[in-house]
């Protein structure tokens, strides 16, 4: 069983704004909460959260009708996807629950997430699903994309087809060439075009899209397609004293690599297979290594210690997460690569029974 990161993004939300906003140095979001609302949340927090990395960014407690959130936006900035989020609890447990708002485009959709850009979004919530609530959406011409659902297509190994595709994909780009959502479409599926097909559709987003850090990575996947998804990761990750070091140990004879995140129960369910497998094969060599890829590094260090494992533990965050981006297809957690001795590519795995026998094959009875 695997956890789809893609699920965990809520397909929501629109917005309009002049451009005169993205002149701003600030991303300011203003939430207008009903009487009623106001009522139900008043001296309770609401916290703004990033999609993307699954981490809190700022909260605030409601005092009154009205809560702002200010972001300071450097020059390099580039909008990305948050929601609005309360402490709600589910059978005495409690968890972030996004706060939605009905669609301008579909009266019977309500979303919870949105793109935050330079100027001023202003959000009037659903607390609980109720479209009869009052609410509303202004902000950023960057969810228009995003909120009309405009996909992109890929070949999936489809030569015939490809073509026809491709010219599909680039009459979306030009109609929204300033979109991080179908930039962002295309660097998560990056691996289904050949270089020259990627290269193609990238030419038709807008200067200053090009010009940002995350269009920039496309290059630097450019250099490395050809061992996409089977490489070993010979870069430092940081550990659980802040220290960074490298994966797995130098005289292993196999070395099994694994990502996972706190957030994913799959991943956790998964550990104690992995766990009987360490005790099993360490004397015969294998190295293991878990690479989380939590958003925040507390959440990390809680799930250590509820779930105290004796294999190596590191994290990729920050510049070794754009890292696994660019090498790794890990549309899906948990997800495991195994490497030989000479840290060769042996094989990847999404299923815990089939990694296991495939790894008993290889050192039962020391061999």
């Amino acid at each position: 069983m695997t956890f789809r990161l893609t699920s965990l993004i809520t397909i929501l939300v629109a917005l309009f704004s002049c451009k005169a906003e993205y002149r701003s140095d600030k991303a300011v979001l203003q939430i207008i909460l009903s009487r009623d609302n106001a009522k139900i949340m008043a001296d309770k927090y609401v916290y703004l959260f990033d999609v993307s990395k699954k981490v809190v960014l700022d909260s605030a407690v409601v005092a009154g009708d009205t809560v702002n959130f200010s972001r300071h936006c450097n020059p390099d900035f580039v909008p990305y996807m948050v929601s609005v989020v309360r402490i709600d609890t589910f059978k005495g447990h409690p968890f972030l629950r996004p706060m939605g708002f009905q669609s301008p485009y579909n009266a019977k959709l309500i979303y919870s997430s949105f793109y935050l850009d330079k100027g001023v979004t202003i959000l009037k919530p659903i607390l609980n699903n109720n479209i009869n609530e009052q609410t509303g959406f202004t902000g950023s011409v960057q969810n228009e994309p995003f909120l009309k659902r405009v996909e992109l297509q890929y070949t999936f190994g489809n030569p015939a087809n490809s073509q026809v595709i491709i010219k599909e994909n680039i009459s979306k780009i030009k109609a929204y060439p300033y979109s991080i959502y179908l930039l962002e479409q295309l660097f998560y599926n990056k691996e289904k075009f050949s270089n020259k097909d990627l290269k193609n559709q990238l030419s038709f987003f807008d200067n200053n899209l090009q010009k940002t850090a995350f269009f920039k990575n496309f290059n630097d996947y450019f250099t490395t397609a050809e061992t996409f998804d089977k490489v070993f990761p010979s870069i430092e990750f940081e550990n659980q004293a802040g220290k960074f070091q490298e994966v797995g140990s130098e005289d292993a004879a196999f070395y099994l690599i694994v990502f996972w995140a706190s957030w994913c129960g799959p991943c956790r369910e998964e550990i104690p297979i992995i766990d009987t497998l360490y005790k099993k094969y360490f004397n015969s060599g294998l190295s293991i290594t878990s690479i989380s890829i939590d958003g925040d590094k507390r959440n990390w260090q809680t799930a250590l210690q509820q779930e105290k494992p004796t294999w190596q533990q590191l994290i990729a965050i920050d510049s070794t997460r754009t890292f696994v981006s660019l090498h790794y297809e890990i549309k899906a957690i948990p997800k495991a690569y195994l490497f030989n001795r000479k840290k060769e590519f042996i094989g990847k795995f999404d299923d815990a029974s089939v990694m296991t026998k495939r790894i008993d094959r290889l050192l039962a009875n020391g061999k």
